[in-house]
């Protein structure tokens, strides 16, 4: 007779699990931070509040997932793209705030692209790593 007690079961891996929700939600964000500010353009300023409103708010979400991607066992690649976000967020408000006579400012949707591009392919590399047959190779 086997009991409950005898069986062998992996923890739950709530720690990497927990990181990829944290990076859907800043992956979220960012695209409705774009959305805003095309609305803000294209048919309402007063949208441009939000999107200033927005990256204040999550943009504390790529300094945890900074030091998360540390703490957690992840691959060398899924750190480099989680240290890319705070770098790439700092880039992008130093692009905003800063004038010179380059007009530098012209980076930051360029800036702004690779950092959905970053924050996109950080999302996919994390659900190709927890997938039930990945996940078991990746943490050994």
């Amino acid at each position: 007779m086997t009991t409950d007690l005898e069986i062998d079961r992996d923890p739950t891996p709530w720690m990497p699990i927990g990181f990829y929700a944290t990076s859907i939600v800043f992956n979220v964000c960012l695209i409705a931070q774009l959305l805003t500010v095309g609305v803000a353009y294209f048919n309402n300023p007063a949208w441009w509040n939000i999107h200033v409103w927005l990256v204040r708010g999550y943009g504390g979400l790529s300094l945890v997932l900074l030091g998360w991607s540390f703490i957690a066992p992840f691959s060398r690649r899924i750190r480099h793209l989680a240290t890319s976000l705070p770098v790439l967020l700092g880039l992008q408000f130093a692009s905003i705030h800063l004038k010179t006579p380059l007009h530098l400012e012209v980076l930051h949707p360029l800036i702004g692209c690779a950092l959905l591009y970053v924050s996109s392919s950080l999302v996919h590399r994390l659900s190709r790593t927890l997938s039930s047959s990945n996940y078991e190779n990746n943490q050994s």
